[in-house]
């Protein structure tokens, strides 16, 4: 019998140290296995929660003379516990804070939208509900919307003023009478 020549495929060493010839998976093999991985990922994603579509981006900020940033309206209220109830717990404006110093619930409705509710304030000439509310305008620079503005012979009750709160204000009022507030954030004072 004449002696085989070896094999010219390459070889594998297998777990005891001798060599075997190396197989090559044939091509339904490894298309099956493919597929199974395929299958499998499809199955992963149809039983997996959906995932949440991101927010679409904000429309560029309209034109406006005063470096207007968001829309703020304050309330007046004689029961805040009570609209804390309806507005965070029963409309689910999760996005609120309370500050029991000044008594004053903000709560964040919208992404650049907010109202936010106190007591009357004695000193700053508030009457008590129901009043229309304060339209308070988050600028950039209040006292550079007060100079714009004033230079325009928009009247206003004063200058701007920091508040404890953290906001420096100035006030007007509309031809028919409702207050409208200026205001940029400041840091809290310590």
């Amino acid at each position: 019998m004449p002696a085989r020549k070896k094999s010219r495929r390459p070889t594998k060493k297998s777990s005891r140290g001798k060599t075997a010839p190396k197989r090559k998976a044939a091509p339904r093999k490894a298309a099956k296995k493919a597929a199974k991985k395929s299958v499998k990922r499809s199955a992963r994603r149809a039983s997996s929660p959906p995932r949440p579509k991101a927010a679409p981006p904000l429309p560029p900020a309209p034109a406006n003379g005063i470096g207007f940033v968001n829309h703020h309206i304050d309330y007046t209220t004689h029961n805040p516990d009570a609209v804390k109830r309806f507005y965070v717990d029963a409309l689910g404006f999760t996005d609120a804070d309370d500050d029991p110093q000044f008594q004053y619930l903000y709560v964040r409705t919208g992404r650049s939208s907010s109202i936010g509710f106190m007591p009357p304030m004695p000193g700053m000439g508030e009457p008590s509900p129901a009043k229309e509310p304060t339209l308070y305008f988050i600028v950039a620079d209040v006292d550079k919307a007060y100079a714009t503005l004033a230079a325009k012979g928009v009247h206003f009750e004063g200058p701007p003023a920091d508040m404890p709160w953290g906001h420096r204000v100035v006030s007007t009022v509309d031809p028919e009478g409702r207050r409208v507030m200026l205001a940029t954030v400041k840091a809290m004072n310590s």
